[in-house]
């Protein structure tokens, strides 16, 4: 990643955040969810409306492969960290590696605050543990799973030094021998699709974050004569219907060519995320004082922003 921006806002002055952990989901509390699938523009859109709970907002991104590489968004005030993926701008990950201003729960009870982080049995109390976690010898982190959800444990000599980690059933599976005040605490969890956060699975965007608007599949040109004459667009949307308290989603294919009128374009994608109007002109310093000045109406653009596409 070799771009980055750095948004800087007020410290908050609210109490510690909360949010409830669901595996293969995401993150939850009664005023932001931050789940997989969401699109990056979703996303951006709802931090900005929590301005003092959400603060010292970092963005990364590669300059050289922004469709290829990931999106990283951090929230440096709750320690979490969002991963996009570069071609279809969806959170595909989702870590916390700060927990010393986060508050976390599980079936409606606290497992981890920033007074009394969670532990590796206290973890396993809330979870369950069906297996021994694996281990990384090269950072010296224990590593307990369940699929869509893993935490984090050091296990470095300076931080228990009586902590011992012992052979597992095979590959990189291993157990700890710890003593029980002095236990390996988390530093890291993460939640995803799949079974390997290092490899998390594709996911689409569920049915909770559409709101009315339409998610991009495809995008195709369409050629007469040699010469682009518009486009094809594939999407999903939703369709009015309710299944299982959700609006069901179905996939359209519509075309919009160049001449098209304003009300074709809505007929076709429905109404824009943002008007925009254009209404100086750059050029006219190079007209003189005293020459005649015609004035048009403004050029103006429609902005589909979840879709990806502007049309003037």
């Amino acid at each position: 990643m070799n771009g980055k921006q750095q948004v800087t806002k007020k410290p908050s002055t609210e109490d510690d955040l909360s949010f409830t952990v669901v595996p293969d989901v995401g993150l939850k509390n009664s005023q932001l969810e931050f789940v997989l699938g969401m699109p990056i523009n979703q996303c951006i859109s709802m931090m900005q409306q929590h301005p003092r709970t959400l603060t010292q907002v970092e963005l990364k991104y590669s300059k050289k492969d922004p469709c290829y590489r990931d999106i990283i968004i951090y929230i440096g005030s709750t320690g979490i960290k969002l991963y996009f993926d570069g071609h279809s701008q969806l959170i595909k990950l989702i870590e916390v590696d700060n927990l010393s201003n986060i508050s976390l729960t599980y079936n409606d009870t606290i497992f981890s605050d920033p007074t009394n982080m969670a532990t590796l049995d206290r973890v396993n109390e809330f979870f369950g543990s069906t297996h021994p976690g694996s281990y990384d010898d090269k950072h010296n982190i224990y590593v307990q799973s369940w699929p869509g959800l893993s935490f984090c444990f050091p296990t470095a000599a300076g931080d228990n030094s009586n902590l011992e980690v012992r052979p597992g059933f095979g590959g990189n599976l291993r157990s700890l021998k710890y003593d029980a005040n002095a236990q390996p605490k988390l530093t890291k969890m993460s939640i995803y699709r799949g079974q390997n956060p290092s490899e998390p699975e594709q996911v689409d965007t569920p049915f909770s974050c559409y709101c009315g608007q339409n998610r991009t599949r495809k995008i195709e040109a369409i050629w007469e004569n040699g010469s682009i004459v518009g486009i094809d667009i594939e999407f999903d949307t939703q369709n009015g219907r309710i299944v299982d308290g959700e609006y069901d989603v179905s996939t359209y294919k519509r075309h919009i060519y160049f001449g098209d009128s304003v009300a074709d374009v809505q007929s076709v994608l429905g109404a824009p995320t943002k008007v925009f109007y254009k209404s100086d002109d750059k050029m006219k310093i190079h007209r003189g004082l005293h020459k005649e000045t015609l004035y048009g109406p403004p050029n103006f653009f429609f902005n589909y922003f979840v879709m990806g596409l502007v049309s003037s």
